[in-house]
């Protein structure tokens, strides 16, 4: 992900607007970029300021309680850990069905032979 694509995806972060993969991304460029880091720090603290700012005027805003960007950070973190474990359960389970089905339809292919 270039920092021109990470600082448009911002918001969308914040709003909790962004697929798995595309969180995955997102989290991997702020590792690895202070700039873009930076750059969340800001917006993060603007739109969370804005959204509690809101709710004190009686706006309501359906976004529960605000945390701070590391807690937003580590269960963002913690979800796609979770996410990736199914994926990777997702794709043993299926390769495992596959291989079943395919003993059976040896061993079946094998009783229709010898008889």
């Amino acid at each position: 992900m270039k920092c021109r694509e990470f600082e448009s995806r911002i918001p969308a972060y914040v709003k909790g607007e962004m697929d798995m993969e595309e969180m995955q991304d997102f989290l991997e460029h702020a590792d690895s970029c202070e700039e873009c880091y930076g750059e969340l720090e800001i917006t993060y603290s603007v739109m969370q300021g804005i959204r509690q700012l809101d709710s004190e005027d009686g706006v309501e805003d359906g976004g529960g309680t605000s945390l701070s960007l590391d807690s937003s950070l580590y269960f963002a973190r913690e979800r796609i850990k979770r996410w990736t474990a199914g994926r990777i359960f997702k794709y043993a389970l299926s390769t495992a069905a596959f291989w079943s089905v395919l003993c059976a339809l040896w061993f079946q292919l094998r009783l229709w032979l010898v008889q």
